[in-house]
């Protein structure tokens, strides 16, 4: 068990306050935690949500890549709430459940962070599409697909 007891604010019928929650392993390797609060980006009911979706990926895949080297290569689960229009005009939204683990992670803690994504998925209760991602681009490239239909 990830030790992981929050309600999940994206579960369907949930309030959904958050455009994207992320977590990851503690420094002690022993549980998964909620990421610091930048990593939490709440949506901006003031703009449009298909426009707030772009700028929450933007902001989110800035932060996995910028800060000191230990920062970037740690392993992170990334639950996302798409909103977005798809290619045939139908407004929709879907969540994406991002298995973030860059090429520069250490072995240990892409081991620990393999072990743990099942405790987490299930203390969560979530029914969200998982993606894995090693690279930036993988991540960027969420939205397109989803807009296309070739990510279901």
């Amino acid at each position: 068990s990830s030790g992981i007891n929050a309600e999940w604010p994206l579960r369907p019928g949930g309030s959904k306050i958050y455009r994207c929650i992320t977590f990851r392993v503690s420094t002690n390797n022993k549980m998964v935690i909620r990421e610091e609060d930048k990593f939490n980006i709440k949506k901006d009911a003031d703009i449009c949500q298909k426009e707030d979706t772009k700028n929450a990926l933007k902001a989110i895949s800035k932060l996995l890549v910028e800060g000191d080297d230990a920062s970037n290569a740690s392993p992170r689960w990334v639950l996302f709430n798409f909103e977005f229009v798809t290619d045939d005009g139908r407004d929709t939204d879907k969540s994406i459940f991002i298995k973030w683990c860059p090429e520069s992670a250490k072995v240990k803690a892409r081991m620990v962070f393999t072990t743990s994504t099942k405790g987490l998925v299930d203390d969560l209760k979530i029914s969200a599409t998982a993606v894995q991602a090693d690279c930036i681009e993988e991540i960027q490239e969420i939205l397109p697909k989803l807009q296309n239909g070739t990510l279901k």
